[in-house]
């Protein structure tokens, strides 16, 4: 059954060089890239701060910038980190390169970053619709509280996650049959950190500690079927005694499916107030624990992939290429989570870093229109390893870049010169460079 709405004119409350839409981690850093290459940028963003996963899912640590004792993401994104701990909000320190963060004050330094770039914020705004026309977006539609309202610009970047932008626009995308869970975050006050505080140091080999004693107690509870399965649990210091952050709740769902995503809200909340009990019982050092804070949504990790101008492969990502085109750099391990057990299906972990290049954000036959994000183009494990935010963030410098460059180029992305935006990356504190790879050459 279907109903037809009224056709209607959308009002164009502005155009600008480069629209961004979602504010998360990668189009975050998106657009404050765009706007210190000069583009009046507008960055759409559904909730009322920036930071994405970090802020509205309350994901710590920010993985992963340093590998094998080497920098391998720096540039926009290791200055947000620092501009968080100037605040008091991040602990850049660690030599595994997984940063923990402050949510709150992650909001803070994020939309800093944005204002002082020049770009201009709209918050509480849903992406809803696209116009194409002669193949190239012309504008982007948002649903807001003032109705729907069409925005203007010669270069789109999709960073919504889910391929918002690149599914209305007509272009190919595809979703795996089986998804990774979406976990629920929370953190906890009135715990006994002093106690745990073996598990708050750094990553080994790119793993972050975990109590297998904690870990087998729940892992019988969940054989009793008492709690659900569950993922760690990874217990994050929060910055203060007494405060830690968790990963621990997870589900099998898909995002991009409103009904069934919202089921999966609800289950994972009941999960939440069910675990907390659970912890108090059978964890000494929870005993007294108390609920501060839970994400304002669950965690995402997966759903739909654009078709891209190129695949970023498992292989890729452990025996790294020289692509022409690399915007950003990965190191974190091959970590593919399961609903349907208490464990990771595949954890690899990474020796050096690897290349992404620009051509697995551009989906394919489009002109004027790139992703940056967790929508990129990737097989299983190779998406396993780029999904995590500090390569988000990476992606997003590159994109931004990207989309500034392509206006002085009929705002064709794909026509880019590499060498130009490499060189442009370079400039911006980036590192793009092929040290780590054999000598031969991909061809574009």
């Amino acid at each position: 059954m279907f109903v037809t709405e009224s056709s209607r004119s959308v009002p164009v409350a502005g155009h600008y060089d480069v629209i961004v839409c979602g504010g998360g981690p990668a189009g975050l850093i998106a657009a404050v890239a765009a706007a210190r290459q000069g583009a009046s940028t507008l960055l759409i963003e559904r909730y009322g701060f920036v930071g994405g996963m970090a802020t509205s899912a309350l994901v710590t640590p920010v993985s992963e910038f340093r590998v094998n004792g080497k920098q391998h993401i720096a540039g926009i994104p290791l200055e947000l980190m620092r501009d968080a701990a100037a605040l008091g909000g991040a602990q850049v320190d660690r030599e595994s390169g997984n940063y923990p963060v402050n949510d709150e004050i992650m909001k803070l330094a994020a939309q800093r970053l944005a204002l002082d770039a020049g770009v201009r914020l709209l918050y509480h705004s849903w992406f809803s619709d696209c116009i194409v026309s002669d193949g190239r977006l012309t504008h982007v539609i948002v649903q807001n509280k003032a109705g729907r309202i069409a925005y203007g610009a010669r270069v789109f970047i999709d960073c919504t996650g889910d391929a918002d932008v690149v599914r209305a626009a007509g272009l190919e995308t595809r979703k795996d049959d089986v998804l990774q869970p979406a976990s629920l975050w929370f953190q906890l006050g009135g715990v006994d950190t002093d106690a745990l505080a073996h598990l708050f140091g750094d990553a080994v080999d790119g793993i972050l500690p975990v109590s297998e004693t904690i870990r087998s107690r729940l892992a019988e509870l969940n054989d009793q079927g008492v709690i659900p399965h569950f993922g760690g649990p990874w217990i994050n210091y929060f910055f203060h005694p007494g405060m830690v952050s968790i990963n621990l709740l997870r589900e099998g769902t898909d995002a991009s499916d409103p009904e069934w995503f919202t089921r999966t809200e609800c289950s994972l909340r009941e999960g939440l107030h069910q675990i907390i009990e659970v912890l108090r019982e059978h964890v000494e050092e929870f005993k007294d624990c108390w609920l501060a804070k839970s994400g304002i949504q669950t965690g995402v990790r997966e759903t739909y992939h654009i078709v891209g101008q190129y695949e970023l492969t498992k292989d890729d990502v452990l025996n790294p290429k020289p692509f022409p085109d690399t915007i950003a750099k990965g190191g974190h391990v091959i970590d593919i989570h399961r609903s349907d057990s208490n464990d990771q299906d595949e954890l690899v972990t990474l020796r050096q870093e690897y290349n992404v290049p620009l051509r697995c954000l551009v989906p394919r036959d489009s002109t004027n229109l790139l992703i940056a994000g967790r929508c990129l183009s990737a097989d299983g494990p190779g998406f396993g390893s780029v999904r995590v935010m500090a390569t988000c963030m990476a992606m997003g410098q590159g994109a931004g870049t990207a989309a500034a460059l392509a206006l002085d180029n009929g705002a064709d992305v794909a026509a880019l010169d590499h060498g130009v935006l490499r060189d442009q990356l370079i400039d911006q504190g980036a590192v793009v460079d092929f040290d780590n790879c054999a000598p031969e050459v991909v061809a574009p």
